[in-house]
């Protein structure tokens, strides 16, 4: 095993008030999620007959079902919404508490942005697939939050 005669110093992490900020818009986002985009797809799987566990039906379920093109369409567009909502969430949370770690009200209003604007992506995409560029804004924020989280990583490396 790796052994050292100088003894590691274990970092403290203190949280200021502002970091409530960075909760307070990371609860936005999963509430976004669970709720704001959950119940439309629970409505469309209702007027398509297609259930769960499936996420993208099959032609054979389409043809089953007797989907027009356009209820089709409208179920891919709801799915979509939610599912690349999942995929952005799962590395752009962790990200914003980071930020947050180091810049807590200038990553709590990117995260607010970003929220804002996938909040107009999605339900713009509900209503067509260009629809969705609407909110396309939201990378503003987010790449803010990437940059917040570059420089606390310059600030560590530069205080080591």
């Amino acid at each position: 095993g790796l052994t050292s005669s100088c003894p590691q110093k274990m970092p403290v992490l203190e949280l200021t008030a502002d970091f409530g900020y960075v909760v307070a818009v990371a609860l936005a986002f999963y509430l976004q999620q669970a709720i704001i985009f959950v119940i439309p797809i629970g409505i469309t799987r209702k007027a398509t007959g297609i259930q769960p566990p499936t996420l993208y039906p099959r032609d054979s379920q389409i043809k089953e079902l007797k989907l027009s093109d356009s209820k089709v369409d409208r179920y891919m567009r709801v799915q979509r919404v939610h599912q690349n909502s999942l995929e952005f969430l799962a590395i752009f949370l962790p990200m914003l508490l980071v930020a947050g770690l180091h810049a807590p009200r200038e990553a709590a209003i990117a995260g607010a942005v970003t929220w804002v604007g996938r909040l107009f992506t999605g339900v713009g995409y509900w209503f067509s697939a260009k629809g969705r560029l609407m909110g396309g804004w939201f990378h503003l924020g987010e790449f803010y939050v990437l940059y917040l989280v570059g420089q606390f990583a310059y600030t560590l490396i530069r205080s080591a």
